[in-house]
């Protein structure tokens, strides 16, 4: 039990960022007071490869309806369950404060210790497996709509966190705060990238990277914390005239290295990568608007013709993904 202990870490990602780097997971079994899908579908995407995936679930709080459609044959149901657990195969087990959730990734302050241990991780595994099989299965009486549930879930105080950003932005680039606030990206496209390249132009970094730096100042915050705190929001807001599940998903793809360099080397291609990761993992209404979007780009010679052929690659990398502090 002496080397049962392999390290402590803080949040979910950071967790299984670790896990993998160790090598040899099989398997995902996950015991969690609350799931939503920013929480499963990263994990599952990380650990791309893995065979047996199982998880339990609280009846503590609803399970949203995407998550419900897409994952309900490896989801039971718990009553009071508030424990946090993750066996991954290999003897490796992950046991702490994070729930399977956006906030448990990338939010909150948390606290978990990652353990590799043979005789310990058995227990942990049966006790896992206890609840498995007294757990019911997901039904409709747990779900809700995820609008619903972003909705009650967004805090006041959140949805004014992510007005205060629009509204540095529009000070900023002195533009209309509209075009930040709505998605149209025929009329506020190119309005958005030229104010960006013309208040930047002469900065010494990217001009995307210089945007994020100000609206940080502005808001008396590091960069990093401006990140994680519009990471935190629900994928349905708005910042910079995108829904933050678009960004968030290619995040998400950057971070768990399922994107080719090659879909970074100009704006066109980042922006394509982009909606075509937000059209497959986006849920209900914000996954819409990239399919269009990528009808759209298959429909002409860039898609962007359009917008007069000046939404190229300098107009297209806000935010800088690559280089985006939540990105490494």
């Amino acid at each position: 039990m002496s080397n049962a202990l392999i390290d402590i870490c803080h949040r979910l990602d950071e967790c299984l960022g670790r896990a993998r780097d160790l090598g040899g997971l099989t398997l995902f079994d996950a015991a969690s007071g609350f799931i939503d899908y920013d929480g499963l579908s990263y994990a599952l995407n990380y650990l791309s490869g893995v065979g047996d995936i199982r998880v339990v679930v609280g009846d503590l709080g609803s399970v949203p309806r995407v998550v419900y459609e897409r994952w309900r044959d490896v989801i039971r149901v718990y009553p009071d369950l508030h424990a946090k657990l993750y066996l991954l195969g290999n003897g490796l087990a992950i046991v702490g404060s994070a729930n399977l959730t956006r906030g448990g990734l990338y939010g909150n302050v948390e606290l978990n210790v990652m353990i590799r241990d043979g005789e310990l991780y058995e227990r942990l595994m049966n006790y896992f497996d206890e609840l498995w099989r007294a757990a019911k299965p997901l039904t409709e009486d747990y779900v809700e709509d995820v609008e619903e549930v972003e909705v009650r879930s967004a805090k006041h105080s959140v949805a004014e966190f992510v007005n205060r950003v629009n509204k540095a932005l529009a000070s900023i680039l002195g533009i209309n705060e509209k075009c930040l606030t709505t998605f149209n990206q025929v009329q506020c496209s190119i309005i958005v990238a030229e104010a960006i390249n013309r208040r930047f132009r002469d900065c010494s970094d990217l001009p995307e990277n210089c945007v994020v730096e100000t609206v940080a100042e502005v808001l008396n915050l590091e960069v990093r914390e401006l990140a994680r705190r519009l990471m935190r929001e629900p994928g349905s807001a708005i910042v910079a005239g995108h829904h933050l599940c678009w960004v968030r998903t290619f995040i998400n793809l950057l971070r768990t290295g399922r994107v080719d360099v090659d879909e970074l080397s100009s704006g066109i291609k980042i922006y394509k990568a982009m909606v075509r990761a937000a059209s497959r993992e986006c849920p209900e209404r914000p996954v819409r608007r990239p399919t269009r979007s990528l009808r759209g780009l298959k429909m002409s010679v860039t898609g962007i013709i359009m917008l007069g052929g000046r939404y190229r690659t300098d107009y297209c990398r806000w935010p800088s993904y690559s280089q985006s502090p939540i990105a490494d």
